[in-house]
């Protein structure tokens, strides 16, 4: 359905309810209390009684408000013989009784209670100011017990701008939607590119694997020849220069060498006449 307003009636053609005041003033004043003063509608213990007192103060809710000129006084019940309780001090927007009020939610007897769920329908809107735990043979509160709920915005929460919040869901969930679309479209990119990176590196390490075990190969095989070229020249030359010098040694009436003041000698020793003599000569 499309409303409109708020225009001049001519002959009643136009005529608006509180409700279509309350929600215009919804649209851009949000619930809560006002941020001065500092004691805007704060509980206080209201000396050696069951009672607190609700400071003055300002609220809105969905549209509706509520004004409180001076201290309102609110009773409670005393304390059960055996078990505690935590009342919950509410601003109720009574759609039904069409009225705004400040009243005492009563908590359910416990070991360990809780405070009492907030009333958030078609029938009624509530906000918590403060939460009053009564313990079992209480007959008075102090101020130790309350609990001040009004910063706490999921209960309460201060009217602290013309507009309370500025619903960006629906643009959010526009960037979410892009990101979402760009973030699989980038993975998708760079998984194909990862696999294209991975075979071209696959293929690259059999290649210089293939190419280093050729290599390898070819230089074994280089060894090899060379090893058995060398080993053949040394089993031939060596045993043959070898059986030259033994041959040489034992034909050469002198064999050995000696140097002596820079002057080389040859000698060796021989028999003769059933003696063994040494002879020495130098070498030219």
């Amino acid at each position: 359905m499309m409303r409109f307003g708020m225009f001049n009636s001519v002959n009643g053609d136009r005529r608006y309810k509180a409700e279509d005041f309350a929600q215009y003033f919804a649209t851009f004043i949000g619930n809560g209390i006002f941020v001065r003063p500092s004691d805007c509608l704060q509980i206080l213990a209201n000396g050696d009684s069951m009672s607190v007192i609700v400071r003055p103060g300002k609220a809105w809710i969905n549209g509706y408000y509520l004004i409180n000129d001076e201290d309102y006084t609110l009773s409670l019940d005393k304390g059960d013989t055996t078990l505690n309780r935590i009342d919950r001090i509410v601003i109720r927007l009574d759609y039904t009784e069409r009225k705004m009020s400040v009243q005492v939610k009563r908590g359910t007897l416990s070991a360990s209670p809780v405070a009492p769920i907030l009333k958030r329908d078609a029938d009624a809107y509530e906000l918590a100011l403060a939460d009053v735990y009564v313990a079992k043979g209480s007959l008075n509160i102090s101020q130790a017990i309350i609990t001040d709920t009004r910063l706490n915005n999921n209960l309460c929460g201060l009217m602290h701008a013309v507009v309370n919040q500025v619903d960006t869901t629906t643009i959010f969930n526009q960037y979410q939607a892009w990101f979402d679309h760009y973030s699989n479209l980038k993975a998708d990119e760079f998984n194909a590119w990862t696999e294209d990176q991975k075979t071209s590196f696959l293929l690259w390490r059999d290649l210089e694997e293939i190419a280093f075990q050729t290599w390898s190969a070819d230089q074994r095989a280089a060894f090899d020849t060379w090893f058995e070229t060398i080993r053949n020249i040394l089993d031939t030359n060596a045993a043959g220069n070898l059986q030259l010098q033994i041959d040489q040694h034992k034909e050469d009436p002198l064999p050995h060498k000696f140097v002596d003041a820079g002057v080389e000698y040859k000698y060796g020793w021989r028999v003769e006449g059933g003696n063994l003599k040494f002879i020495y000569e130098e070498v030219e």
